[in-house]
């Protein structure tokens, strides 16, 4: 589909005479029928302001392989939002107070069975403690965005 086409199609979609479109882009209808034919293009300020007025992209307008608006923002920003959150967590995943307290479980079984040393098994729990704080206060910042 030529810009042309899309042209045409997307201002009768608004029941706009081309006149009517002419006076809204401040062109004369001559210009917008050479549009419609093909036989001239918008420059680059129109066609921004068609998009903005159809609500399409300038893909849309400009790639003749696009047939249809397939731009849903809506979805896009949600998508970005999910990928966001997904890097989020991951970096967040790999970063060592996570692992803290779960290298401190392994260090409190060992010390327990064989060094039975309560000042270290105390820096242990205390260390733990730490890492789950910073975990914690780590997954709530990717939750929000922090």
């Amino acid at each position: 589909m030529t810009i042309g086409e899309k042209i045409t199609k997307l201002r009768k979609e608004q029941n706009l005479t081309q006149e009517q479109f002419a006076e809204i882009l401040k062109v004369s209808r001559q210009s917008v029928s050479k549009w419609e034919r093909d036989d001239a293009y918008p420059d680059t300020e129109k066609l921004i302001r068609i998009g903005k007025i159809f609500g399409c992209s300038l893909d849309y307008l400009l790639k003749d392989e696009l047939e249809q608006m397939d731009v849903n923002l809506s979805a896009a920003k949600e998508d970005a939002g999910y990928d966001k959150m997904r890097a989020g967590i991951l970096t967040y995943l790999s970063f060592p107070p996570i692992f803290g307290w779960i290298i401190g479980i392994v260090s409190l079984m060992f010390q327990k069975k064989h060094m039975r040393n309560k000042l270290h098994i105390s820096l242990t729990i205390v260390g733990m403690l730490f890492s789950l704080i910073c975990t914690v206060l780590m997954i709530v910042g990717a939750l929000f965005g922090l």
